[in-house]
C-alpha cells in the first residue's frame, strides 16, 4: 500500500437519478451506508441529484453528479441503468463491473455488452428470465439476489395488530386502483390511506410511516418494506392482484419481487374484500418475521461483498483485452446515439417525462373522480 492510498476498498455506484425517491434510489441508499459501515468506499454517481443524494452525502458517502470529480478509479464498478453504467465503464475502462438489473420492461435496465461486467444481478426470477431469456446473456452469468431492507431503519410498531384491522394504506406508485380500494376499505369500515407516487405524497422514510398500519396494499419493493413492518399485504397495484401474503405464498411471490407475474387476478372492489376478509393478525406476524429473517440488508450485503471480490480477482486473473473494450464502446455508440435524421431515441426524453407527469395528473383526477361516483349517498 502506497503513502497516499487510502484503506478499504472503493465502490463506484451509478443509478440514472437521485433527484427524487424511488426504489433503486433507495437500494442505493441502502447498499452505499451498508458497504460505508462495512469499511468500503462508496462513492456514488447520478447526473441528476437532490434530496437522496443529499441524504447520503450528510452521511458520508462521495456523491458526484459527474464522473470527471472522481479522481482515482474506483476497484469495482456496481451499475444501475444503461447509460449511467455505460458511463462509468467508459470513464474506468479498466475497472471490473456488475451490473444490477431491476425491471422485467424499462430500457434502462438493459445488460451492457462490456467485457469488464463479469456478473449480470437480476432482483428476482423475471429479471432473470429477460437478461437470459430476451437478452441472451450466458445463465452461468447471471445471478438472482433478491430484494433486501435494512431492518436499523424500522421503528418498533407502537401497538400489535388488532383482531380485525381498522387502518389501511396503499402505498403505490400509480392511482387507477385507489376507487376500488376504497370502495372495498368502506365495506370493512377501515380508513384508507395513500402513500407514494400515486397519492402525490412520497416521505423519507416510510417505515415509519408503515408502522402505523394494519394492512398494506402494495407490490415491489413497498411491500417487502410493509411486511417487514408488520403489516398484513394484500399485493396489488393498478396492473393486477396477487392476494393477501401468507406462509404458503410468502415464498412464490418473494422470488417473482411481489410484482409483475404474480398479480394475476382483476383488481375489484369485491376481490380487494375478499383479501381483506382473510386478515389474520398471527399470519401476517409469523410473514413478517419470516421476511426480517431471510430479507435483512446485512444477508446481502454479505453475499454482494462476495461478488465484489470476485468479480475484482476474475479481472486480476484474465483483464479484458482493450481491443474487445473498444469494440463494446464502439457496439454502444452505434446502438445508443441518435445518427439518422428524425431519431427520436434521445430528443423526445424531456418531452417524454413532461408527457408522463401530465399522465399522472389526470390519473389522479380520474381516480379523484371516480371515488366521488362510487361514494355512498
Amino acid at each position: 500500500m502506497s503513502p497516499n492510498s487510502a484503506p478499504g476498498r472503493s465502490v463506484l455506484l451509478t443509478n440514472v437519478w437521485l433527484d427524487r425517491r424511488g426504489g433503486s434510489e433507495s437500494v442505493i441508499r441502502d447498499l452505499s451506508l451498508g458497504l460505508l459501515a462495512r469499511g468500503w468506499r462508496p462513492i456514488v454517481y447520478s447526473p441528476h441529484l437532490g434530496e437522496p443524494a443529499a441524504e447520503l452525502e450528510a452521511r458520508g458517502v462521495a456523491t458526484v453528479a459527474s464522473l470527471g470529480q472522481v479522481a482515482e478509479p474506483p476497484d469495482v464498478i456496481h451499475g444501475q441503468h444503461f447509460v449511467q453504467t455505460a458511463e462509468a465503464l467508459f470513464h474506468f475502462p479498466e475497472t471490473p463491473a456488475v451490473q444490477m438489473c431491476h425491471a422485467w420492461i424499462y430500457w434502462q435496465e438493459r445488460p451492457l455488452r462490456f467485457p469488464q461486467i463479469r456478473r449480470y444481478i437480476a432482483v428476482d426470477q423475471a429479471v432473470r428470465d429477460r437478461l437470459v431469456h430476451t437478452e441472451g446473456v450466458a445463465p452461468d452469468r447471471v445471478e438472482i439476489l433478491l430484494n433486501a431492507v435494512d431492518l436499523g431503519r424500522f421503528p418498533a410498531r407502537p401497538a400489535a395488530l388488532p383482531a380485525r384491522p381498522r387502518s389501511a394504506l396503499a402505498f403505490t406508485k400509480g392511482s387507477a386502483h385507489i376507487p376500488a380500494l376504497q370502495r372495498a376499505c368502506d365495506r370493512h369500515g377501515i380508513k384508507l390511506d395513500v402513500l407514494g407516487a400515486g397519492g402525490g405524497r412520497i416521505v423519507a422514510a416510510p417505515e415509519q410511516e408503515l408502522v402505523k398500519y394494519d394492512i398494506v396494499f402494495a407490490t415491489a419493493r413497498m411491500a417487502l418494506e410493509a411486511a417487514c413492518a408488520g403489516c398484513a399485504v394484500v399485493v396489488c397495484d393498478s396492473r393486477g392482484l396477487a392476494g393477501m401474503l401468507t406462509g404458503e405464498n410468502l415464498g412464490p411471490l418473494r422470488l417473482l419481487n411481489f410484482g409483475l407475474r404474480a398479480l394475476v387476478r382483476e383488481v375489484s372492489p369485491e376481490s380487494l374484500s375478499e383479501e381483506i376478509g382473510r386478515f389474520d393478525a398471527a399470519e401476517a406476524a409469523a410473514v413478517s418475521a419470516s421476511l426480517r429473517a431471510n430479507a435483512d440488508l446485512e444477508l446481502m450485503l454479505d453475499r454482494l461483498e462476495a461478488i465484489y471480490e470476485e468479480t475484482i480477482a476474475a479481472a486480476q486473473r484474465d483483464p479484458a483485452p482493450p481491443e474487445a473494450r473498444r469494440a463494446a464502446e464502439l457496439a454502444f455508440l452505434g446502438e445508443t446515439l441518435p445518427r439518422r435524421r428524425k431519431d427520436a431515441r434521445w430528443p423526445w426524453m424531456a418531452e417524454r417525462e413532461a408527457l408522463e407527469g401530465r399522465v399522472r395528473d389526470l390519473e389522479n383526477r380520474l381516480a379523484a373522480a371516480q371515488a366521488r361516483l362510487l361514494a355512498p349517498t
